[in-house]
């Protein structure tokens, strides 16, 4: 069905703003997907229930709107006005998919990445895209910024869609997710990433901790090591998403 929508007073233009709210997006199970190559993008098992398309950006994204012609997902024409109040970025794209929350397996017995209280939608983001491009399909997310926000969705470039993301907190449920895999935590104070051992014959569960605070005391625990990348003297750091995927690359290389 496709329908023209020109006022922000419209019930479905208020309900999709609403989903700008995480609340809003748990209780609904549903999330936005700005950007044309994100929604160009989305994996076929992927539910679209409605793609919202700016009316002066029908004809640039004709071959997005032609690909849900004619199944369940409702294409809505909106005005600028509309989209804006629908858009979270100050230069909206265009074109936003309202899809369905994936739904996580909370079972992981492949190689892992841990975000242990990653707090900025960007290194998430960027951790996530990272993940996917090295072939990493399980994430857990401890304590982290939400993962369906806008900010994640479009800094993962889509990434939230193709891989396995696991929110989890509490310890003992952390120890039944983690049973088997060995877990390397990255801390500055480790040891050399490029000369340590790293078992091949089990899953690996890589740690990346809080941007201001490192690794919880949990991770620090359970690492069987700690690792670090090695950097030249008087630099303190690296921020977390490059640290993370500097060391997931280095690890799938390893294996």
């Amino acid at each position: 069905m496709r329908e023209t929508i020109t006022s922000v007073a419209n019930a479905k233009i208020k309900y999709f703003k609403s989903l700008k709210n995480k609340d809003v997006r748990y209780k609904e199970g549903k999330l936005l997907a700005e950007g044309a190559n994100i929604v160009r993008d989305l994996p076929d098992d992927v539910i679209v229930d409605a793609l919202i398309v700016a009316q002066d950006k029908v004809e640039q994204f004709t071959d997005i709107v032609r690909k849900y012609e004619g199944t369940r997902t409702r294409i809505y024409e909106v005005s600028d006005k509309c989209m804006q109040q629908i858009s979270d970025t100050t230069s909206p794209a265009g074109i936003v998919a309202v899809v369905a929350m994936p739904l996580a397996k909370r079972v992981i017995k492949e190689d892992v990445a841990v975000l242990d209280g990653i707090s900025d939608p960007g290194n998430f983001g960027t951790i996530v895209r990272t993940c996917v491009a090295c072939g990493i399909s399980q994430i857990l997310a401890v304590n982290c910024t939400d993962w369906t926000s806008g900010k994640v969705v479009r800094g993962s470039m889509g990434g939230v869609f193709a891989v396995n993301i696991v929110e989890a907190d509490g310890e003992q449920e952390l120890d039944g997710l983690l049973h088997g895999h060995n877990v390397y935590a990255l801390d500055m104070g480790g040891e050399n990433i490029y000369s340590a051992q790293i078992d091949k014959d089990r899953p690996f569960a890589l740690v990346a901790g809080n941007e201001a605070h490192g690794v919880s005391s949990y991770f620090r625990k359970k690492a069987c090591k700690t690792l670090a990348l090695p950097m030249k003297e008087g630099m303190e750091s690296l921020n977390a998403a490059v640290a993370m995927s500097i060391a997931l690359y280095t690890f799938v290389y390893q294996k």
